[in-house]
């Protein structure tokens, strides 16, 4: 374990894997090897897989740090009720770390009142002796400050704990700078919002090759293409249950799924990955020099409708009982597209849309996972993978038999008594009209737009490249007009 231990504190998830599997056979189970597993998967961003070796770890011991490791997942994952039952759980053993993840749990769930009356006791109290916050007080302090409009005090509070930060603790560093490009962003302070943003994402970037990446989505086009795919196994599942939106992450997508799960006919489950898992697994299988129909090797049609039919049982078992649509909106489902429609004949694709400019801004703004996706670290790749995930899609509507419906974000906003009937409909749904009051939903959206979704629908972020004209001034954009054709 100690090994296991070490490559983890080295930043060595692959090694940390490696020695895990090596355990003696009486060893894999032990409540240390599950815990470890459950960090490593969290690491990971599996947050279920967290869960599941959280919860192994803890019918053994009940250890604070598996108790605090099952409250985080939870959180990530959106269980709101089953994280905050863990805090329950930890607060008789590390009660002062109970209370930050309450706070935590609460403020990402959209509760913010409850979160700040967690917390206030804290801060009134290191307020009233003229002591510093504790460091993880501060970072959930400064969350809700924001959420208040306090904009001024959670700036200053962010700046404290920036310089009390370790040299080392690149992640938090990181996340307290997007933080404080989010509060100088709706104080209207742009240059400090950018400023901010630019410091965040300059640590730890990764390199993105535009040219590879156009390189490789020309690949996925030929190697899908609709002669190519003619050729392909495909599913036998009939289920019109699974629905996918598509398109660039900040375009939309968080609250078009918000409007669907409204409905009570529908559902949304977030962001999913167990396609991305099978295509991947295909991915590697891949060999075009069989030839046709066994290019994927013992990934026959059998196996296709396998997939299919475990991911249908998957939703079903995520979705409230009587749904009969259920959407995911995971971030690669772009890439996808042609897999999708080969395992869900009858499924039907949303397509978010979003002006490049202010999907440029506002991934650069975020805070996404860099190494995932290191083209939101910079407006020009971002740009570029704007109009790659477009080509993308352009390949799809022209190549696929399935239903693909384009959803402007501009529009929605703008007229969303037109376009959320339009997105219900094309569902293949009755209007209901408590999807115009989506944000009422007490949900847990995991998403970087938590804090929007669950508010009634606004405009203000429609052209929100405009207060950073002087940053995105020489950036090449492809053109855009979402009201063309009309």
């Amino acid at each position: 374990m100690h090994a296991v231990r070490q490559h983890m504190a080295d930043g060595d998830l692959a090694s940390a894997e490696a020695a895990l599997r090596t355990l003696p056979a009486p060893l894999r189970g032990d409540p240390e090897a599950e815990f470890l597993r459950g960090i490593l998967a969290e690491k990971r961003h599996r947050p279920a897989e967290a869960i599941e070796h959280a919860r192994a770890s803890l019918t053994a011991h009940e250890h604070p740090d598996a108790v605090a490791l099952l409250a985080r997942a939870c959180r990530r994952a959106g269980h709101t009720e089953e994280a905050l039952a863990a805090c329950d759980r930890l607060d008789a053993l590390k009660p002062d770390a109970a209370t930050v993840l309450r706070a935590g749990t609460l403020e990402e769930a959209g509760r913010f009142d409850e979160a700040k009356a967690v917390l206030a006791p804290i801060v009134d109290k290191h307020a009233a002796e003229g002591t510093p916050l504790p460091m993880p007080v501060q970072v959930e302090w400064s969350k809700l400050l924001v959420q208040s409009k306090a904009y001024d005090e959670a700036i200053a509070l962010i700046d404290e704990t920036l310089d009390g930060l370790e040299p080392k603790a690149d992640d938090l560093r990181r996340a307290q700078l997007h933080l404080k490009a989010k509060a100088a962003d709706r104080a209207k302070r742009y240059d400090l919002a950018f400023e901010s943003a630019s410091a965040a994402n300059d640590i730890g970037r990764l390199e993105f090759d535009p040219e590879l990446y156009t390189t490789q989505v020309s690949a996925l086009i030929e190697n899908w293409s609709k002669e190519a795919m003619a050729g392909f196994p495909i599913s036998s599942c009939d289920s019109e249950l699974p629905v996918f939106i598509a398109g660039m992450p900040r375009s939309g997508t968080s609250l078009i799924d918000q409007i669907i799960d409204a409905h009570p006919q529908a559902a949304g489950v977030g962001e999913l990955s167990s396609i991305e898992k099978f295509a991947y697994e295909l991915s590697a299988a891949w060999d075009p020099g069989r030839g046709e129909g066994k290019q994927f090797g013992k990934y026959d049609a059998w196996r296709w409708t396998r997939q299919a039919r475990d991911y249908v049982r998957e939703i079903e078992g995520l979705a409230p009982d009587g749904a009969q649509r259920v959407v995911n909106k995971a971030l690669g489902n772009n890439k996808l597209v042609g897999l999708l429609a080969r395992l869900f004949p009858k499924t039907r694709i949303i397509h978010a849309i979003r002006d490049p400019r202010d999907v440029a801004i506002s991934c650069f703004m975020g805070g996404f996972n860099n190494r995932l996706h290191p083209w939101t670290t910079r407006l020009d790749w971002a740009s570029h993978a704007w109009q790659q995930s477009r080509r993308m899609m352009d390949h799809w509507k022209d190549s696929l038999d399935v239903q693909i419906l384009d959803v402007h974000y501009e529009r929605l906003v703008a007229q969303p008594e037109v376009e959320m009937p339009r997105i219900i409909d094309f569902l293949g749904l009755p209007w209901d009209s408590r999807c115009e009051r989506f944000y009422e939903s007490k949900r847990t959206v995991r998403t970087l737009s938590y804090d929007q979704v669950n508010r009634p629908l606004y405009s203000s972020s429609s052209g929100r490249h405009a207060n950073y004209a002087s940053h995105i001034r020489g950036i090449e954009f492809p053109p855009y007009d979402p009201w063309a054709g009309d």
